[in-house]
């Protein structure tokens, strides 16, 4: 079987455990959501240059980015229902 990575499907982050005011970190791709009060006041994006070269040249690279896709598109569709 083939082992994968630690950071294998976690190149964006988890938003199913989204923290306000701090980074959420995936592996290429970290946000922060900045929030006082009620509602989502901002949001800043960033990538991580060596990060995601570093995926480009994995050997797991296009299904991990795949996972990673697929996760984020089911948790916009969970957060539709809400």
């Amino acid at each position: 079987m083939n082992e994968r990575k630690k950071c294998y499907g976690k190149m964006l982050p988890d938003f199913g455990k989204e923290h306000f005011n701090e980074w959420n970190q995936g592996k290429a791709f970290s946000v922060m959501i900045e929030s006082s009060g009620i509602g989502v006041q901002s949001y800043t994006l960033k990538s991580k240059p060596d990060e995601w070269e570093d995926c480009l040249v994995c050997a797991d690279y296009r299904t991990c980015y795949d996972l990673s896709m697929a996760k984020l598109h089911l948790w916009r569709e969970i957060q539709s229902f809400t």
